[in-house]
C-alpha cells in the first residue's frame, strides 16, 4: 500500500508541475502577443513566429493542465441532474463516467502515439512562417492522454472503493 501511495504522491507532484508549466506557457504567449501587437502598432513590423507558436502553445496548455483540473474536480458537471440522485446511485454513475473517460483517454493515448510515431518516422514538418517538426508539437498528446487515463481510472477506483467501505 505504501508503494501505491508513493506512486500517487509522485503522480500528483508531476501533474502539479505540468499545470504550473501550462501557466508559464500562458504567460509567455500573452506577453508574446502583446509584444507583436506593440511592434505592429509602433513600428509597423510584426513577428511572424508568434501566431503559430501561440497555436502550438494552446495545444500544450490543454494537455498539460487538464489532468490537474480533473483531479481538482474543476470541470463542469450537470449538477441539476446529479443533485437529485441518492448518494449510492450518484457514486455508481460517477464511477461509470470516470471509467468511460479513462477508456476514451486511453484511446486518445493510442491514437496520439500512433500519430506521433508517423510524424517521427516520416519527419513531417509544419511549414508556415517557420518550419517546426510536427513531432515536437504533438508529443504532448500521448503524454497528456496517459496522465488523463491514469487519473480517470484512479477516480473510478476511488468511487468503487468508497462503495466497498461504506457498503
Amino acid at each position: 500500500m505504501n508503494r501505491e501511495k508513493g506512486f500517487w504522491a509522485y503522480f500528483d507532484w508531476v501533474i502539479d508541475r505540468m499545470a504550473s508549466l501550462s501557466g508559464f506557457i500562458l504567460l509567455f504567449i500573452t506577453a508574446a502577443v502583446c509584444y507583436t501587437i506593440g511592434m505592429r502598432f509602433l513600428f509597423t513590423k510584426t513577428t511572424l513566429w508568434i501566431i503559430p507558436m501561440t497555436e502550438y502553445a494552446l495545444l500544450w496548455i490543454v494537455f498539460l493542465a487538464t489532468t490537474w483540473l480533473l483531479r481538482e474536480k474543476g470541470h463542469v458537471i450537470t449538477e441539476i441532474l446529479i443533485a437529485h440522485l441518492d448518494q449510492n446511485l450518484r457514486r455508481r454513475l460517477n464511477g461509470i463516467m470516470f471509467f468511460i473517460g479513462g477508456i476514451s483517454c486511453a484511446l486518445m493515448f493510442l491514437l496520439g502515439t500512433q500519430h506521433l510515431y508517423e510524424c517521427i518516422v516520416r519527419r513531417v514538418m509544419d511549414v508556415r512562417a517557420i518550419a517546426v517538426p510536427k513531432a515536437a508539437i504533438f508529443v504532448i498528446i500521448p503524454i497528456g492522454s496517459l496522465f488523463l487515463t491514469l487519473q480517470f481510472f484512479r477516480m473510478a477506483w476511488e468511487e468503487v472503493s468508497k462503495k466497498r467501505v461504506e457498503g
